[in-house]
């Protein structure tokens, strides 16, 4: 991940709601696009010290 990650994140985010908002849904490409979300809130996360999805960390 040597871009902005935020950028990616937005870009990602955006492309989810386009995807989730069509009549015929493609779940398998919203699915991947989650586990990219995901991935990439953890290295956001991590950039600011935190670890894993456990706000109590």
């Amino acid at each position: 991940m040597n871009t902005d990650l935020e950028s990616d994140y937005l870009r990602l985010r955006a492309q989810l709601q386009a995807l989730q908002a069509e009549a015929v849904k493609d779940f398998p490409k919203i699915d991947q696009l989650i586990n990219q979300l995901e991935r990439l809130q953890l290295a956001i996360k991590e950039r600011h010290g935190l670890k894993g999805n456990n706000p109590n960390e």
